[in-house]
């Protein structure tokens, strides 16, 4: 598979020389501090959210200070934490199994103070919707459209724009006005994200691939076979991941961007014998954090020629 992938390189290698250059690549957590997945960046780059494999607690590291700090160890809260105005709110899920049913509680958490706070609890469905970082809005089994949350902790109801999955298709809140999308005709959609200027889409369709598409579902462009999509900070790259499984495991696995003016892909950890996974930008095009099968965080410097 390796071979495949080298070809794959040494195809478009001097495209790559000529467009995007893997500056570094350097560890962010070590093996001595644990092992993490999923990492996700604070809205201003001074520090990371990560959790464990089976998403069951988070952790956050500050860059300045180098330190580590465990914000919970609830099942769940590895599911999709985010910041909530600024960059001291972390607002993430905690599930209990009670009777044999999942209830979660909506959860915040104040770096200033080290202390967090119960925002609402016995939610049978509770999803976090959040862009670049940002806490947005999130969803509950009882309500028909989203919920915000402003920093006084009052739930406020969405004039925005907010994309989530339902009953396997795309679901686009427009000030408050619920669409469902099925772009590729029926199929199970997953890893919906919008573009930082609200115009389009990009999503996966199991077993078809991932596309950008309008926010009326008309597809636009084909990216192929690509996991984890997400949009850099100018909307013009998408990064993901190109793994594969034997059926039971990942057997190996790729960070990859693709310019979408251009249609060119380039392969960030060829050279890599680690499994890559779970990418997500930086705060600028130049840095991409992931994360390896050991559970180590890791951050790719790069710069465009």
């Amino acid at each position: 598979m390796r071979r495949a992938l080298l070809i794959l390189f040494i195809s478009v290698c001097p495209l790559f020389s000529q467009n995007v250059a893997v500056v570094e690549d350097v560890e962010v957590t070590s093996a001595a501090e644990g092992n993490f997945f999923y990492p996700a960046l604070s809205p201003d780059g001074s520090g990371i959210l990560f959790s464990r494999e089976n998403r069951q607690g988070l952790w956050y590291k500050n860059f300045s200070s180098n330190a580590i700090a465990k914000i919970s160890d609830a099942p769940a809260a590895g599911y999709d934490p985010a910041f909530n105005e600024g960059n001291n709110e972390i607002i993430f899920r905690e599930d209990d199994f009670s009777n044999g049913r999942r209830i979660s509680s909506l959860v915040s958490y104040n770096l200033l103070t080290n202390k967090s706070a119960v925002l609402e609890e016995g939610i049978r469905d509770l999803k976090i919707c959040s862009s670049n970082g940002n806490f947005n809005y999130y969803l509950k089994e009882s309500d028909d459209k989203p919920v915000s949350i402003k920093s006084s902790l009052k739930k406020n109801s969405s004039s925005d724009i907010v994309v989530d999955i339902e009953n396997t298709k795309i679901i686009v809140y427009d000030n408050n006005v619920k669409r469902i999308l099925d772009p590729l005709g029926d199929g199970n959609y997953i890893w919906p994200s919008l573009s930082p200027d609200k115009t389009k889409l990009v999503f996966t369709c199991a077993g078809k691939g991932t596309y950008v598409s309008n926010l009326e579902g008309k597809v636009l462009t084909k990216i192929g076979y690509a996991n984890y999509p997400s949009w850099s900070p100018d909307g013009n790259w998408i990064v993901f991941m190109k793994d594969i499984d034997d059926g039971v495991k990942v057997i190996s696995s790729d960070i990859i961007i693709t310019d979408l003016n251009s249609g060119k892909f380039f392969n960030l950890t060829i050279d890599k014998d680690n499994i890559s996974m779970y990418p997500v930008w930086g705060t600028t095009n130049s840095d991409i954090y992931y994360n390896t099968n050991a559970g180590q965080i890791r951050k790719i410097k790069l710069k465009y020629e």
